[in-house]
């Protein structure tokens, strides 16, 4: 281990223990969170997912599935046959990890008119 990366471990610690002698749950949660972020790459889109390990590529499709059972038993859409003379909504995935580590996916709508 080389001096500079010591002395950032070092920082790092003395951050965290100022935060856990202060009770500063959320610093704690949104530095672990940015560190987390920085350790593993978040996904851009559905196709980025499809181009990783596949380990953590299915820890993002289960995720995904998740998502989707969700909004299907909360009845937030229903499959139909698509009507000609209708708009498709436009959506996309949106990925990220959360605090706690978990995989967290949304479908969220991109363009609505």
């Amino acid at each position: 281990m080389d001096t500079l990366s010591h002395v950032g471990e070092l920082a790092i610690t003395n951050y965290l223990a100022c935060f856990v002698r202060k009770k500063r749950v959320e610093q704690i949660c949104f530095f672990l969170a940015q560190h987390i972020a920085e350790s593993c790459p978040i996904s851009k889109s559905l196709g980025d997912v499809t181009r990783l390990l596949a380990n953590i590529q299915r820890k993002w499709l289960e995720s995904c599935l998740e998502e989707l059972k969700s909004l299907k038993d909360k009845y937030v859409y229903k499959v139909v046959d698509f009507p000609k003379e209708r708009k498709v909504i436009k959506n996309c995935w949106v990925f990220n990890i959360k605090s706690d580590g978990c995989y967290r996916s949304q479908l969220v709508v991109k363009e609505f008119s």
